[in-house]
């Protein structure tokens, strides 16, 4: 099942696995309307955890593709900044190297996202939306399941309409 990286528009990432974009908003609504986020399909996913003593999984890293793609897609500005900063020869980052990557990190958490949801597509979905702030997706998803478990209970004349 394919891995989407959704990146908030505050410069934080989740990812999830899901059959295409549209489930994966739709899973994402856990954590907040991904509509407003950047989302994309990543083409390489490995990620490396710990077992800590007290139980918990502790990432040790992404895997160098994996790593290099989310730079890329996920974070263009840094990711510029990190292959041009000035580093001292054991590969450390210089002072200047540490300012110019430090103003790329604020510069990736105000870039600009889509600032407005897709809306719903009908009047009580759009309604159900703004009350919940739920994407436009998992609204639409909501009303048609409604919508057909409605349609199902009601009387059939046994004539087709």
């Amino acid at each position: 099942m394919p891995v989407f990286m959704c990146r908030w528009p505050n410069g934080d990432i989740s990812f999830v696995c899901a059959r295409n974009k549209e489930d994966a908003i739709v899973a994402l609504d856990e954590f907040d309307n991904a509509e407003l986020a950047s989302l994309c399909r990543l083409d390489s996913f490995m990620l490396d955890f710990r077992l800590a003593d007290d139980g918990e999984l502790v990432l040790r890293g992404f895997g160098e593709e994996c790593h290099n793609e989310i730079m890329d897609r996920g974070y263009p500005v840094l990711a510029k900044a990190l292959d041009g900063a000035p580093r001292t020869v054991g590969g450390e980052l210089t002072a200047k190297g540490k300012r110019l990557v430090s103003i790329a990190v604020e510069a990736e958490k105000k870039r600009p996202m889509r600032s407005k949801p897709k809306a719903a597509d009908t009047e009580l979905g759009k309604f159900l939306q703004e009350q919940l702030g739920a994407s436009s997706t998992l609204v639409n998803r909501r009303m048609e399941d409604v919508a057909s478990r409605v349609l199902e209970r009601l009387p059939s004349s046994g004539r087709k309409q």
